[in-house]
């Protein structure tokens, strides 16, 4: 979705919960953590979140995802189908490692390939790993 497709749904949703809208900034930091939804389902998710929420929703693009994810369920057909090709180094676009010292399992995603989108995992090399003591 584009900047001002999102800010037009801020100005909906703060319009119905009678709330002043957000500042420039704060609609910019948003807008960072909803950029990848695409525009098709933001009539949807505005509605859907008007039905949730009783009150304007404190993270907005935690609102904005767990809605997209929703409508993603119930559009199958809408979704896009990524096809990965080989890395050497990774799982589809995933470092699933372990560090020597703990026994805790660590994610990192492939910075070779950089196939996987997850924000929640940070870049890696699988070299760089490798000498900082994580196995595969």
């Amino acid at each position: 979705m584009e900047l001002t497709e999102f800010s037009k749904a801020l100005t909906v949703l703060c319009d119905f919960y009678e709330r002043k809208e957000p500042k420039p900034q704060t609609i910019d930091l948003w807008f960072e953590g909803v950029e990848k939804i695409p525009a098709e389902p933001i009539d949807w998710i505005i509605k859907k979140i008007q039905k949730t929420h009783d009150s304007f929703p404190k993270n907005m693009p935690s609102s904005f995802w767990a809605s997209f994810e929703e409508w993603k369920q119930m559009h199958p057909e809408k979704r896009a189908f990524k096809n990965f090709f080989h890395c050497p180094d990774c799982d589809e676009g995933l470092l699933l490692v372990i560090k020597n010292d703990t026994r805790g399992k660590y994610v990192f995603r492939c910075a070779r390939c950089r196939q996987d989108e997850t924000r929640a995992y940070p870049f890696a090399n699988r070299n760089d790993l490798l000498e900082e003591y994580y196995f595969r």
